[in-house]
């Protein structure tokens, strides 16, 4: 009996071996270039081992020699056969001239028991996505933004008030700080103002329960670990697993918080120009409507706020991590940019207008080099929709088959040598009005590109620059004895995060000092 179960056991295993030999063949079977996977997680091994992050690892993908010369790859997420783009030509196909053939993205969240993790613009599928994205694309406008900006720099203030309090060295006048969690303080207070119109006060209490939930929602827990893992790499498991992208205490705490600010702002009528205002003024245009709207499902405020805090705050507060890390170790750069801002704040009489900040072209060269060698979203994906597929090579013919995932590393894009010469050097020059020029179409995507690219872009960008002047307006940073000689990204975020504190020493040299 025994020899007998043991032989079955070894003919499942010999079975299920050469079946996996055979699936891991699928492009090469196919005639098209092939990443050699490993067994069971395909070409994705380093990030189940928490060697690197997303970035990185589609990164080393789009790297590999196997790709070298293809502007596409076949590889596998795990069990799928997917494919990774490499020509800026064929990515404008997939993400702009053809989008009808990828009007979707391959993660998907439980539409039935994730009401909150599906009703937002990332996840949606295209159907509803088409209804969101017309709601809320005017509202993003620079029409909008400008309206936001006063909230914006109120915050802002209040990060001078926080730095002006430090412990500063009274021979030096500096304190080495912690950038990442500075920047994070600032931005939890800008999504909470802007977002919820209510005052987190993270900058004053950092043990704040928005902050605190701003902690929660990224912790790494085993549970949420697998939770996105099938969202993102498995999402036909979604229902089987009931996976859910925020845990229930972070629901808990976003229902509660919008219920409560939608019921106070409606029955006292003030007005902040914040996404509050929006959502009443959706909620009285929807009321009593015989339409299907997705304004009316259950959650659809709460999505939209919900994963406005978790996407706006972190890469805010990585992009202002990482330009200030940079911006200490290249000093006549931080000068120029300084000198900039001293002009602004001068003609100004101490502020910067929303006008201005918008204008600053030094400023604006900083902020586009550092998304190109830091992109937040380092990587991009989409899902084939089209019914019989793809034509993805125009001279074989061969049609990618409904459903199959696309990826295209940004990172990978964004430190290659043929688009970006000395890729890994900080060098705002490149986004000089003559240099803008000659850049390769589809080479800088930081926030996607297409129907489907970021809709926050400009309050992203008005966020980071604001960050950035109340800071260097009152400070001069850099490097210390604790500053890492170089960057490293954290292997368990999503968004391309600096791994472990960031310290930077901060002196003080007011540029403008009131007369």
């Amino acid at each position: 009996m025994f020899s007998l179960c043991l032989s079955l056991c070894l003919c499942l295993i010999v079975a299920v071996y050469i079946w996996l030999r055979q699936h891991f063949r699928y492009w090469l079977v196919r005639g098209l270039p092939q990443i050699p996977p490993t067994l069971i997680a395909g070409n994705v091994f380093d990030l189940l081992r928490y060697r690197c992050c997303f970035g990185e690892q589609f990164q080393s993908l789009y790297d590999h020699p196997a790709a070298s010369g293809h502007d596409f790859v076949g590889i596998h997420v795990l069990h799928n056969h997917a494919l990774l783009l490499r020509d800026p030509a064929l990515i404008k196909r997939v993400l702009v001239s053809d989008f009808s053939a990828f009007a979707s993205r391959f993660e998907r969240t439980d539409a039935g028991g994730d009401a909150m993790g599906s009703l937002n613009l990332f996840f949606a599928q295209y159907e509803v996505w088409t209804e969101i994205h017309q709601i809320f694309s005017p509202l993003f406008s620079h029409g909008k933004a400008k309206q936001m900006y006063p909230l914006l720099q109120q915050v802002g203030n209040k990060l001078e008030e926080h730095m002006a309090a430090l412990s500063f060295d009274q021979k030096t006048q500096s304190v080495i700080v912690e950038v990442k969690e500075l920047s994070a303080l600032f931005t939890t207070d800008v999504i909470a103002s802007l977002a919820f119109g209510i005052e987190a006060n993270s900058l004053a209490n950092p043990q704040a329960e928005f902050r605190r939930m701003c902690i929660e929602v990224n912790e790494p827990r085993f549970k949420r670990v697998l939770h996105l893992f099938t969202i993102f790499f498995m999402p036909q498991w979604v229902e089987l697993i009931s996976a859910h992208l925020y845990s229930p205490e972070y629901e808990k705490f976003m229902r509660s918080s919008i219920e409560y600010v939608i019921e106070e702002r409606t029955r006292n009528g003030a007005q902040r120009n914040d996404l509050i205002d929006i959502f009443i003024a959706l909620k009285r245009e929807t009321a009593g409507s015989s339409n299907e709207s997705v304004v009316q499902k259950r959650d659809f405020f709460v999505a939209q706020a919900a994963f406005l805090l978790l996407a706006g705050f972190d890469t805010s507060s990585s992009t202002i991590t990482f330009a200030l890390y940079e911006l200490a170790k290249q000093p006549e750069i931080q000068r120029r940019l300084r000198a900039e801002l001293l002009e602004a704040l001068t003609k100004g009489n101490g502020s910067v207008d929303y006008d201005t900040i918008n204008a600053l072209p030094y400023l604006r060269m900083i902020v586009d080099e550092v998304l190109r060698l830091y992109p937040p979203t380092s990587f991009l994906d989409r899902r084939c929709t089209a019914e019989l597929g793809y034509e993805i090579d125009h001279q074989s013919g061969y049609r990618i088959p409904q459903g199959t995932p696309v990826y295209i590393s940004v990172l990978g894009l964004h430190r290659d040598e043929r688009y970006w010469p000395n890729p890994l050097e900080f060098d705002p020059e490149r986004f000089s009005a003559e240099n803008r020029k000659v850049h390769t179409p589809m080479s800088y995507l930081p926030f996607g590109a297409g129907p489907r690219s970021c809709i926050g872009t400009l309050l992203g960008l008005l966020e980071v620059k604001t960050g950035l002047v109340h800071i260097l307006k009152n400070f001069r940073v850099e490097t210390c004895s604790l500053t890492a000689p170089e960057m490293k990204f954290e292997a368990k975020a999503f968004v391309l995060a600096p791994d472990g504190g960031t310290y930077l020493r901060f002196v003080k040299d007011k540029l403008f000092l009131w007369k």
